[in-house]
Formats: structure tokens, C-alpha cells, sequence
């Protein structure tokens, strides 16, 4: 473990083996970091929460193996007692990226300079979150899904979508993304038949869903068949509602 002289570390912090500290960190409260991430310049773990429901009740910020935090990025402490800001393992949190109170970032993410989240956000494994974008309060962002560069999400973004806009629309799937996890062919058209059913039929979401249990689970593989079944668990338990806008953002008149 290294910690940069110049490292304000509180009492209450905890590191995993080969964590690093850059210059001008900052760590209060009830931290945990885990083994083999790196803080670089003037990161901030652990600080109060922005929220006026916040009582100084005992709350902590946990992070896993093998993040990357770079300039100024700042987490902080949850709301609740007992609650945690939650960070999962091989996420690149980059400069300016701010995590907020009860949020919970999963593992193998991209937070792009300035992203912005609000409270209670979730981010699944492997999503991509451009940079200079705003998260809304409550709102998710599922597993592998991209949201642009300059966005503004205000409900929640599918698995595996391609998101960008003010606010955001859904513009296809993560065809990189997908491609990059290896999802291969059949999988890629199986989850594009899901979309179509979503995105791009006269059916609400609720028909939708249906026709994708009818019609797509009883003859997918095991595997692709999680896949489906993540996706719509995913939509079953919004609480801000799906994006579905879709296509191209309309031109202000």
C-alpha cells in the first residue's frame, strides 16, 4: 500500500493490499477500499451526503478490487443507517466524476469525465456512461447499456441499449458493447428481436414483455435465456419508468 504524504486519511478507513493514494485525497468516514485500486490526484471517498434527510447516523462508502479514480472524482456517504455507497470491482471512475449518497456502480463500468449522479442511481456491470452526463435521482442504468456523451437520463436505460440525448433516447443496442463481451451472433439477433418487441412494435410494455416470455425465452439457450430474464426483471422493478423514447431527438421549433 502507498498513501501520498499529502493524503488526509481518517481512522475509519480501511484498504485492501496494494491500494494507492495520489497526492491531495481525501478519505473520511466509514471507507472501505479494496485490493489493487488507485486514487489519483485530489479524489474525495467517503464525505457527507448532499441530503437533508442526512442526521450524521452512521453510514460508509464501499469500493472493490481494482478501480481507478481519477482527478477530483468524489463519492460519498450514504443516507440511512447502516446504508452504503456501493462500488463494485474494475471500474474506471474518471476526473470530475461525481458519485452520489446510496448510489450503487457495479463492476467493469465507465464513468466518463463529469458524469453526474444522483442519488439512489444504480449502474449495472460493464455500462458505459459518457462523459458530461446527468443522472436523475433514482434512475438505473442497466448492464452493458451505453448512454452518449452530454446526456440527461431521466428514467431508466435498458440492458444492453444505446442511449444518448437531452433527455435520452434509446437508439438501438450496444453493438460494440455486446461485441466487446462476447455475445455472439445468435445472441446479438435474439436480443434484437427483444428490442424490436419494445422499441419498435404498437405494443405497450406491458404486451411487449409478454411476447418476449411467449415468443423468445422457451427457445433460447440457458445463458441467453439469464440474458432475457435480466432484462425483463430489469423492467419489472422500475420505479421511475423505462426510457422509451427512441430514434433521434426532435428539433426544438
Amino acid at each position: 500500500m502507498a498513501v501520498h504524504p499529502t493524503a488526509l486519511v481518517g481512522p475509519d478507513v480501511e484498504f485492501g493490499e496494494g491500494v494507492e493514494v495520489g497526492p491531495f485525497c481525501r478519505l473520511e468516514g466509514a471507507v472501505r477500499v479494496g485490493p489493487g485500486s488507485r486514487l489519483q490526484v485530489g479524489v474525495v471517498l467517503g464525505a457527507a451526503p448532499m441530503d437533508d434527510r442526512y442526521q450524521g447516523e452512521p453510514t460508509r462508502v464501499e469500493v472493490g478490487a481494482g478501480n481507478v479514480f481519477h482527478e477530483y472524482a468524489t463519492v460519498h456517504r450514504s443516507t440511512g443507517d447502516g446504508t452504503a455507497t456501493v462500488i463494485g470491482d474494475r471500474n474506471r471512475v474518471m476526473a470530475y466524476v461525481h458519485v452520489a449518497h446510496n448510489c450503487r456502480v457495479g463492476s467493469g463500468c465507465v464513468l466518463t469525465n463529469c458524469v453526474q449522479l444522483g442519488g439512489h442511481v444504480e449502474v449495472g456491470d460493464r455500462a458505459v456512461i459518457g462523459g458530461l452526463t446527468g443522472v436523475h435521482q433514482f434512475c438505473r442504468v442497466g448492464e452493458l447499456a451505453m448512454v452518449g456523451a452530454c446526456s440527461y437520463v431521466n428514467k431508466d436505460i435498458p440492458p444492453f441499449v444505446l442511449a444518448a440525448g437531452r433527455p435520452c433516447r434509446v437508439r438501438g443496442l450496444n453493438m460494440v458493447g455486446l461485441c466487446r463481451a462476447g455475445f455472439g451472433n445468435a445472441t446479438v439477433a435474439l436480443l434484437k428481436r427483444a428490442w424490436r418487441l419494445v422499441f419498435r412494435s404498437d405494443l405497450n410494455l406491458g404486451q411487449a414483455c409478454s411476447r418476449i416470455e411467449a415468443e423468445l425465452l422457451p427457445a433460447a439457450g440457458p445463458e441467453d435465456r439469464r440474458r432475457l430474464e435480466r432484462l425483463l426483471d430489469f423492467i419489472g422493478r422500475s420505479r421511475r419508468g423505462i426510457e422509451l423514447r427512441a430514434g433521434p431527438e426532435q428539433e426544438e421549433e
